[in-house]
């Protein structure tokens, strides 16, 4: 009888080469959005205008966590992409997103 669902008790090895890979461009997206909060820090001192750009810059920076997050949570559906080539990227983003729209903002591994 195989167990599948909440039962399973198998272990699934999550950090794979690829998803290495992909905490990898996540942490460089993050330390890129630390150097761009410090620098709009900064000006915005001399320049409040400035200032109105720490949402937008937050958005994005979540914008291209997210399609990370789900393909390491969801590696089974990404075997033959790999995060780090910008085009696979773009499709894993293109998928997420997509799986997102269609299902109330949740992701689920049926509607990837």
């Amino acid at each position: 009888m195989a167990q599948d669902g909440l039962l399973d008790n198998r272990k699934k090895s999550v950090l794979t080469p690829k998803a290495l890979c992909a905490v990898f461009l996540g942490l460089s997206f993050s330390c890129m959005f630390y150097a761009l909060m410090h620098y709009i820090h900064t000006e915005g001192i001399a320049h409040p205008g400035v200032l109105m750009l720490l949402p937008v810059c937050t958005i994005i920076w979540m914008a291209l966590l997210i399609p990370l997050l789900t393909f390491i949570a969801y590696q089974d559906d990404f075997k033959a992409l790999n995060p780090l080539l910008p085009m696979h990227y773009i499709l894993i983003a293109k998928r997420t997103f997509t799986a997102m729209k269609n299902n109330d903002f949740k992701v689920s591994e049926k509607n990837l």
